[in-house]
């Protein structure tokens, strides 16, 4: 599924599910000292489940907490900061 980043950005249901997955752990809450950046590798998105094609592009940041990469589409990463972002306001606490 091609999702421009435009739409990615005003889904509510991405937003909804990526916030629960912060919220769960499943996915950290930190501000990546490191982004790789390239086109898809086919890997599936960490925040949608949905395959990063060779037409997209995919971002991967490592996951400090077992070291494992992390891989978004851009747009998927986007939301997931901006979520990271509102938690950290809505708790007080600021991102790792």
């Amino acid at each position: 599924m091609l999702m421009p980043t435009e739409s990615q950005l005003q889904d509510t249901a991405l937003r909804l599910h990526i916030r629960q997955r912060v919220e769960s752990a499943r996915l950290p809450c930190v501000m990546p000292k490191h982004i790789a950046a390239g086109y898809g590798s086919g890997h599936a998105c960490v925040a949608c489940d949905q395959p990063i094609t060779d037409i997209q592009i995919e971002y991967e940041v490592q996951d400090d907490r077992d070291r494992s990469r992390l891989s978004f589409h851009f747009g998927c990463y986007v939301v997931w900061q901006l979520e990271c972002a509102r938690l950290a306001r809505v708790s007080g606490a600021r991102p790792s």
